[in-house]
């Protein structure tokens, strides 16, 4: 069984259930923090709905929370999260976040690698 996610009818990412639920709660509990929504609904069918203005502006919070670094715990914690979304921020037609460094590049990269990764 899987979890997919998806944006206006087009397939982003098919993850196992676990693996689509825990990602979806915890960009739900980090936008919930940030006090920005996700973009991320998720529907009656077992599927969750992508809104890719939204979204952009969930992960261009993100990083910047992220970037900003003051916990190494949290910091830590929010990696995944922020490389999962980075990857699904591409497929959905986003453009990538602005400019910020090396810890953008190094993260942008890094969501490189992971895509191949993450089946549709």
């Amino acid at each position: 069984m899987s979890y997919p996610f998806q944006s206006t009818g087009t397939p982003l990412w098919d993850p196992a259930l676990r693996v689509g639920e825990v990602y979806l709660g915890q960009a739900h509990s980090v936008a919930d923090v940030l006090g920005v929504p996700s973009g991320l609904t998720p529907l009656r069918n077992g599927t969750c709905d992508l809104d890719p203005e939204t979204f952009a502006a969930f992960v261009e919070h993100l990083l910047r929370f992220h970037n900003k670094g003051r916990h190494q715990s949290l910091s830590r914690m929010l990696h995944g999260v922020l490389v999962v979304s980075l990857v699904l921020m591409g497929r959905a037609g986003c453009p990538p976040p602005p400019p910020g460094g090396e810890v953008r590049d190094a993260l942008l990269a890094e969501a490189s690698a992971l895509e191949p990764t993450m089946p549709r």
